[in-house]
């Protein structure tokens, strides 16, 4: 195995230190002048991306985090694997996955996240610090649950969504794709595709 790890900005440095630097080969990030971060070497920018598989490389992690919009991590993970590479799962020592639960590639769970009993976790979906997921609730593709959100059982969230730090999700309830609760929310309703809410209880922006 030869992994890439694709950005070292501040959620990068994260990944790094959860998956000890030795654990990859190389970076990408468009920072110029950038040559290593953690002793792991820069190799340059995203357009190096396709030419990877060529050099040997087999997995990568997406080390690009989200505050509001996950399109950008989406297309990156896509880009990789279409440049033939394996995403890799980085699972943080102190977070807890329940044994029963499902997660798809290039999952990301950090510190002190729990993803609880039955819940299934599509592609690329980032559950950062302190994030938990309840029993038997379904998180589709690219979703980002940013530090500290909680989502209660048998809550269902669609592709490229974004709950914001600290946000609550009450049990049950359907968070549409592409979007965005906003930090400190408290969401009691179904929040529709594409809708931007906050607020306690959360309303539309």
């Amino acid at each position: 195995m030869k992994c890439v790890l694709l950005g070292a900005g501040g959620h990068g440095r994260v990944l790094l230190e959860a998956r000890l630097p030795q654990t990859f080969d190389a970076i990408l990030d468009t920072r110029p002048g950038l040559q290593e971060v953690a002793g792991v070497p820069v190799l340059g920018g995203d357009d190096l991306l396709p030419d990877l598989a060529a050099r040997g490389f087999t997995h990568f992690v997406v080390g690009l985090g989200s505050t509001a919009d996950t399109t950008a991590r989406a297309h990156l993970f896509q880009a990789a694997v279409d440049a033939g590479l394996t995403p890799l799962a980085v699972l943080h020592p102190t977070a807890w996955v329940s044994p029963s639960a499902r997660l798809g590639e290039g999952c990301q769970i950090l510190a002190r996240a729990v993803v609880n009993t039955g819940a299934v976790l599509g592609a690329n979906v980032l559950v950062n610090t302190a994030a938990v997921v309840e029993h038997d609730s379904e998180i589709g593709d690219h979703v980002h649950l940013a530090s500290g959100a909680l989502l209660c059982g048998g809550v269902r969230v669609g592709a490229g969504a974004h709950i914001g730090a600290g946000a609550v999700v009450r049990q049950g309830l359907q968070i549409g794709a592409g979007a965005l609760i906003g930090a400190g929310a408290v969401v009691v309703r179904d929040v529709p595709a594409g809708a931007r809410v906050a607020g306690v209880p959360a309303r539309p922006l």
